[in-house]
Formats: structure tokens, sequence, C-alpha cells
């Protein structure tokens, strides 16, 4: 990517701090989407548009994220791109799809992050949960952009944390996941691509609306999303270790 198009979707993300309705956010949604048509192809752009949720809110969530996620993924793949947080450090590590590392994203459920991050370890996968790692002093987002960048697949933890309602139904309240897991799923989505992205989901949570190709599995009380979650490492070639599913 050249670096005028990571400056043009950095600047597309700076700008979203000003708008302050959904008429705005259908606009900046509309340029972001013409820019990667342009810039990236027709497949960049489609895959950004595919993001929707009943929410614009949430839907414009995961759109910056994705656009945040694309912005670091190509900035590791070309040293002249800067980041969008960190611009003085534009050599951010580059997804190492050998890794063992599995970014876990999650919002209050302490018991499901736990439970998941036990389960990666049987793998001998190597859970990256952003409170546990030193902060060095670092900002939040530091931590965040360097800790996520050598991972190889991200587990969404999208747990009812919080409620809402979309604009259409406004009395309708549903349980959501917090807007920064929503956010992070979006980036995901757009440094590592939809097959290394999971999201597991409890209960009634209400999940983004129309996503193709991204996996949601229902974190049930069973345990066989364990199953369907190892299922997905096989089918990103991930080095796991298969008897941690006899520990289940």
């Amino acid at each position: 990517m050249k670096t005028s198009v990571a400056d043009y979707l950095t600047k597309l993300c700076d700008e979203t701090s000003d708008v302050q309705s959904t008429f705005g956010l259908t606009n900046w949604s509309k340029r972001a989407a013409s820019f990667l048509r342009t810039a990236l192809g027709p497949d960049a752009s489609d895959e950004f548009l595919q993001l929707k949720d009943d929410d614009q809110w949430l839907e414009h969530s995961l759109r910056l994220g994705h656009l945040q996620g694309l912005i670091a993924r190509e900035a590791s793949q070309s040293y002249g791109a800067a980041p969008r947080v960190t611009p003085s450090k534009p050599n951010q590590p580059t997804p190492t799809f050998d890794s063992r590392k599995v970014f876990v994203v999650h919002g209050h459920d302490e018991a499901a992050k736990a439970k998941t991050a036990r389960f990666l370890e049987r793998l001998k996968l190597v859970p990256i949960i952003l409170h546990e790692q030193p902060s060095s002093g670092r900002t939040i987002i530091e931590k965040f952009e360097t800790y996520s960048g050598d991972i190889a697949f991200a587990v969404i933890l999208l747990t009812p944390d919080d409620i809402g309602s979309s604009e259409k139904t406004p009395t309708d309240l549903k349980p959501r996941a917090r807007q920064n897991v929503v956010m992070e799923l979006g980036y995901f989505l757009g440094r590592l691509g939809r097959s290394r992205v999971c999201a597991l989901y409890k209960g009634h949570v209400e999940l983004p609306s129309d996503y193709q190709g991204v996996l949601y599995i229902e974190l049930d009380d069973a345990g066989a999303w364990q199953a369907k979650l190892a299922q997905e490492f096989v089918q990103a070639k991930m080095p796991i270790d298969l008897t941690g599913l006899l520990g289940a």
C-alpha cells in the first residue's frame, strides 16, 4: 500500500470523531467504500460494505475497526505506510501465521474469558489477553497495536454486557456486546481476514446481522463450542495439539 493510501485511510478514521448523525455515518461509509474500491479493488469495498448491523452506530464501529485493521495490516507489509496510532514507529509486527498466539477480545464476562483461555492453553496455543500484558509506559491503544501485531488468529467473545436498540425499534432493548468489542471484531477482520477470526457468543446477545463469512459459535454450557473452534484452528492450519480436546 502506498503512503498516500494509508494516509487517506487514517484521515477517514480521524473524521469519524466529527460525525454526529446517522446521515453523516451513511455519507462516511459511502466515501470509505468508494475509496477502497478505487485504491484496493472491488473486493475490499464489498467486504467493507458487508459489515452491517441494524444499529448504525454499531455498524459504524465494525467498519471503523475494519479500516484500522486494514491500515495495520498494510503498514506491516510496507514500511512506507505509517500505522494509525503510532506513526513514529512504522515497523509493526507482521501477522505470523505459523505463530501459536491467539488474541482474545473480551468484555466484562470474566468466566467466559477464563474458560476460553484455558481451552486455548490445552491446545498448546498462547492466548493474548491485553490487560495481562505489561504496559511498559504505553497507552491502552499502543498496547493493543503492539500485542495484536504478531498473532495468527483472533477469538472475539460477544457476551451480553450492555443493552441497546436500533433507531428503527427504539423500545426493543436487546443484550449486546460492548462497543469496543464490536470495533475490535472489525479490526481483526481487516487485519487477519475472515478465515482467522471467530466470534464466540453467549446467550441471546445481539450479533452483527449481515456479514458473510464471519463464523459465530455459541459458547454453550455443554462445551460443543470447543470442538467447533478447534476445527477452525485446523482449517487455518494453526499448530494445535488436538489431544487438548480430551480434557473438555
